[in-house]
């Protein structure tokens, strides 16, 4: 699991990403490795909902009405606002959403801060630190 997961952040780290590539290894990730690391024991907010398989890395805030899956991988210390939809989503670690997020078939880098609400985004790449859409950094694939 880890070994598919540093080929993912190592290409997405490439400045010209190999999409096809990056797309082959998310797909069987999410098919073969990720029902072994379903675990979704902790979490905080109000009537989240997890289609499995989920994975919730160490220190993990999920807020309102969250609903996670099927195959999600959250790594440590990530925040999700409220009203989130993720499916088909890996986020690697110290990732924050704002509110009301529907990301399907995405990947975020990690340390990614994304400090607005109400976005939209299918089979992406998405990286930055910023409070607005218009400063994201996204790579589709």
């Amino acid at each position: 699991m880890n070994e598919t997961l540093e080929k993912i952040e190592n290409l997405i780290s490439e400045t010209n990403i190999n999409t096809e590539k990056l797309r082959e290894i998310q797909i069987n990730f999410m098919k073969k490795e990720l029902k072994a690391l379903h675990c979704v024991d902790k979490f905080l907010g109000d009537f989240p909902t997890f289609i499995e398989p989920v994975h919730l890395g160490i220190d993990v805030k999920i807020g309102d009405d969250v609903l996670l899956g099927p195959n999600v991988y959250i790594g440590d210390n990530c925040e999700i606002g409220d009203y989130c939809e993720l499916v088909n989503t890996i986020l690697f670690n110290n990732v924050s959403l704002g509110e009301n997020f529907k990301l399907e078939n995405c990947i975020l880098v990690k340390e990614s801060k994304l400090k607005f609400n109400n976005f939209t985004a299918f089979g992406c790449v998405l990286s930055g630190q910023t409070d607005s859409k218009e400063n994201l950094k996204k790579i589709s694939f």
